[in-house]
């Protein structure tokens, strides 16, 4: 059974709050701040970019919130509005509201009042991570022209074994800056040197933060809506949570694009940001 909160105690949403907009301070531009009232809560969103200029939505998904996605945004057209969503109940600035029952129908219903909100008609969305099923559970598939899914969790049985399993444990018993830095070395790929804000972000995330392990994959029939429609998958070659097979395979149950990103983990958005980029606009072949 899912918890209602992604925080282990009462007042544990305060520090990871306080977190998100410590990273904020990192980001070399002013960044735009909103707040969308949901059927899940406060949604906080980020703005970067122009305010005419043509949106892209990015769904922040567990292992950073939005606040740690300047490299993701600074890698879009700089005359593009880049707006960056946490979504509630995972950790980041967004409340803290995660649906008990029916998740991905809740998180489809709150994904298009966040573009009602924002006041956006058919936009391009990337969804990280958890997100990725959120996304693709969107209620309106006709508001989304192009769906890219990366390191998505929820559309395929996530792997049990996998050489994260050890180091994360011992992130969620002690989790201090050693132990902190092994675990994200054993979820990206090989070479991969975390920064200090991404270090002491995820230090907080397993003091503070449950587990995510529990979320729930998408229904099969949100799933098939997107049958001919332009959605790409990403996934990088050495990511531990994912098998790339089965979700290979699902991604050509619809004939979606499958995109498989060499010597790169689960952090794509910190790994290979101008490759997602560029991706948001690659032509489904």
């Amino acid at each position: 059974m899912l918890t209602k909160s992604p925080y282990r105690c009462p007042g544990d949403d305060s520090v990871i709050h306080h977190a998100c907009a410590g990273m904020l301070s990192h980001w070399p531009k002013p960044v735009g701040e909103q707040v969308a009232r949901t059927s899940l809560g406060e949604t906080r969103v980020l703005s970067v970019g122009p305010a005419t200029g043509h949106p892209i939505v990015v769904l922040a998904g567990g292992d950073l919130p939005a606040a740690g996605l300047r490299d993701l945004a600074g890698s879009f057209d700089p005359s593009r509005r880049v707006l960056l969503v946490d979504l509630p109940g995972l950790p980041g600035a967004s409340a803290c509201t995660r649906p008990e029952g029916n998740v991905h129908a809740a998180y489809g219903r709150w994904l298009t009042e966040v573009l009602d909100v924002l006041e956006v008609g058919v936009v391009p969305i990337l969804g990280l991570g958890w997100a990725a099923s959120a996304a693709a559970a969107i209620t309106d598939v006709e508001r989304v022209e192009k769906l890219v899914l990366a390191a998505p969790l929820g559309l395929v049985p996530r792997a049990r074994w996998h050489r994260a399993l050890i180091p994360g444990l011992q992130w969620r018993n002690e989790p201090n800056f050693e132990n902190t830095e092994r675990y994200l070395r054993a979820l990206a790929g090989s070479g991969f040197e975390p920064d200090d804000a991404t270090l002491r972000w995820s230090c907080r995330v397993g003091a503070y933060c449950t587990s995510l392990a529990g979320m729930p994959r998408i229904g099969r029939s949100l799933w098939q809506r997107w049958n001919g429609r332009a959605v790409e998958v990403v996934v990088g070659d050495q990511d531990p949570l994912v098998h790339i097979a089965p979700l290979r395979k699902v991604a050509e149950e619809i004939g979606a694009r499958f995109e498989v990103v060499e010597g790169a983990g689960r952090l794509l958005p910190l790994e290979a940001p101008a490759l997602l980029a560029e991706e948001m606009f690659a032509p489904i072949r």
